[in-house]
């Protein structure tokens, strides 16, 4: 199974986002690399602004998503992965998620009252990847 390396501040600046953008879903990126084992290992999280202020979908703002790459190339990350959260929803993804993922490599998190869950997500279809907090 696929494996995430979450460092615990990283989780915990996406469960603030979460907090703070209620009722609205939050969204965000996941800057980061690999390590020598191969695993995905977040770097840096980017709280971004959901342009749809909505608490059931989400758009990820393009000029802080462009701002967000800028600095992770900058700092010779990748852009790894997205999150988003499901207010009051459940922790796997929706149909409008599965439909509107389109980076296979990305690393997909839900999170919902303040659990997090990572999704690969190919092909319309999910898998859980395996978080391992540090």
């Amino acid at each position: 199974m696929r494996r995430l390396i979450l460092p615990a501040p990283a989780a915990e600046a996406i469960r603030t986002h979460e907090m703070s953008s209620l009722p609205e879903e939050c969204c965000g990126l996941l800057a980061g690399d690999n390590d020598v084992a191969g695993r995905q290992v977040v770097r840096f999280i980017y709280p971004l602004t959901n342009s749809q202020h909505s608490p059931i979908a989400f758009t990820i703002d393009p000029v802080e998503h462009f701002r967000s790459w800028k600095h992770s190339v900058a700092n010779a990350w990748d852009l790894i992965g997205a999150f988003h959260s499901h207010t009051g929803g459940p922790g796997h993804p929706s149909r409008t998620d599965l439909a509107l993922a389109n980076e296979p490599d990305w690393a997909y998190l839900i999170v919902s009252e303040g659990l997090i869950t990572a999704w690969e997500i190919r092909d319309r279809v999910a898998k859980p990847i395996d978080i391992e907090p540090t």
